[in-house]
């Protein structure tokens, strides 16, 4: 019977709308389960930061994983939690990592960096050690630069750099053999 429509018995019809009207009033009343409001993020500290990584060897359309050393500086460091005003600027040492691009062609610049390091806070002499992840590959999640502090004044924090990159003159004959950001923001954030 094409087109019909074949009617339910009264008694089931109203045994169906008398549950649809239970399970509604049901999901009305139920208690309503609320989560805690997130703890907002504070941030710590602000600066200017510059970086320059550099890969061993060189990452090629085949070649796609190479070592990492990095040199960086954070200067004009402001904190507004006012925690951490006596951290005015840093320079980076012991950064180390490795990185994975997607190859494929010589100067392929989605890639995954992975490292740790130490900043050298001036003027108070204090060390704060963090590892390090710089994503450039959209399918990766966020494109920058995210640290977890590890030890020291900023100890569990984390931050975030976002900045434009430059490859190395010459990349898409010779393959990526660094990066550097001229200048960025980072922003150490804690709870």
């Amino acid at each position: 019977m094409i087109g019909s429509v074949r009617r339910l018995p009264v008694g089931t019809r109203l045994r169906a709308v008398r549950a649809t009207v239970v399970a509604v009033v049901l999901v009305l009343v139920a208690p309503v389960t609320v989560a805690a409001p997130a703890q907002a993020a504070v941030i710590e500290l602000t600066c200017d930061v510059n970086v320059h990584l550099s890969f061993s060897p060189a990452l090629t359309a085949t070649q796609t994983t190479a070592d990492v050393v990095a040199v960086a500086t954070v200067v004009n460091c402001l904190s507004p939690s006012g925690n951490h005003n006596d951290l005015q600027a840093g320079s980076v040492s012991d950064a180390t990592g490795t990185i994975t691009s997607l190859g494929g062609v010589p100067c392929n610049l989605l890639a995954t960096i992975t490292g740790s390091a130490t900043i050298d806070w001036s003027p108070t002499g204090e060390h704060t050690t963090f590892d390090f992840t710089v994503n450039t590959n959209p399918l990766n999640g966020l494109i920058a630069l995210q640290t977890t502090q590890t030890s020291g004044p900023l100890n569990g924090t984390t931050s975030l750099t976002v900045a434009a990159a430059n490859p190395n003159l010459g990349c898409a004959l010779g393959g990526l053999s660094s990066l550097t950001v001229p200048i960025g923001q980072t922003t150490f954030l804690g709870t």
